[in-house]
């Protein structure tokens, strides 16, 4: 609750709002106008929780039935102008938006926000991607929207987190690269790789995944992302490397030779111009 003890009037009606979420008497006579803050409420004033995520995600399949994609963006961008105001506080209470939002854009803009908003801990200064993608593994669903962002960061330091998605069951594994579209960066690839690596069985999954990558794929940067964002008084990207498709498959070929067959090879070559 320290989160709003400067503002007791918001308090109040954050914790007005939260009970009634949590109210199964209640809980049915939030109206649409006021969901947007209801969910927010729900979230902020458990996000120190961790083990009250569930509830938050049972409330927010609510909030999805009672309300539009675009009330659920505004709330989105309301709680997002808080998280930020707070320097990280609160940043939890954005898991809810990425796992639960059933509008890919709409999980995939809560994701990153998560990402670069989320307050560093002492022990990680990634901790919302930390804690993320334990969550992508742990759960039984993996938002493929939820990936796609987290890949789009084309910062490296996040992929020894997502990194333990190649630990899926392989059936489970399969599903989910199947339904990527990520952008193609160095980070993307690499985990692509790191896929196929550990599960060889998925080489045709993961040969279609490069092909689809390639196609909307000019260039491949690597780069550093300031996180979290509210810590810079100008944050912007600090680009490390750059490659065409062309110049960057080399750079794959040897992984790829060792789980692709000679015509997998000639596909991905075909698909990166080289």
């Amino acid at each position: 609750m320290g989160l709003f003890q400067d503002n007791f009037a918001m308090l109040s009606e954050l914790e007005r709002l939260a009970a009634m979420v949590r109210d199964p008497a209640r809980v049915h006579e939030i109206g649409a106008d006021e969901w947007p803050l209801a969910m927010i409420a729900c979230g902020l004033v458990t996000c120190n929780d961790p083990a009250r995520l569930q509830e938050n995600l049972d409330a927010y399949a609510i909030f999805v039935t009672k309300t539009t994609p675009a009330a659920r963006k505004g709330s989105l961008a309301q709680l997002v102008k808080f998280i930020t105001s707070r320097k990280g506080d609160g940043w939890r209470a954005l898991l809810p938006y990425t796992l639960a939002e059933p509008e890919p854009a709409l999980s995939r803009a809560a994701a990153m926000q998560l990402a670069t908003l989320a307050q560093p801990s002492s022990q990680e200064k990634l901790a919302g991607v930390a804690e993320l993608a334990q969550l992508l593994v742990a759960r039984d669903d993996t938002p493929a929207a939820a990936v796609e962002a987290l890949l789009s960061l084309s910062d490296m330091r996040v992929l020894p987190f997502i990194s333990k998605l190649a630990t899926l069951p392989s059936e489970r594994l399969a599903a989910l690269v199947a339904s990527l579209n990520p952008a193609g960066n160095h980070l993307s690839y690499s985990w692509v790789l790191a896929v196929l690596t550990a599960q060889p069985g998925l080489a045709e999954h993961v040969t279609a995944l490069l092909e689809r990558m390639a196609a909307v794929t000019t260039a491949v940067i690597d780069l550093v992302l300031p996180i979290p964002t509210w810590s810079f008084a100008k944050p912007a990207p600090q680009p490390l490397h750059g490659w065409s498709r062309a110049e960057y498959f080399p750079r794959m070929l040897p992984t790829l030779s060792q789980h692709l067959t000679a015509e997998q090879i000639s596909r991905l070559r075909v698909a990166f111009g080289a």
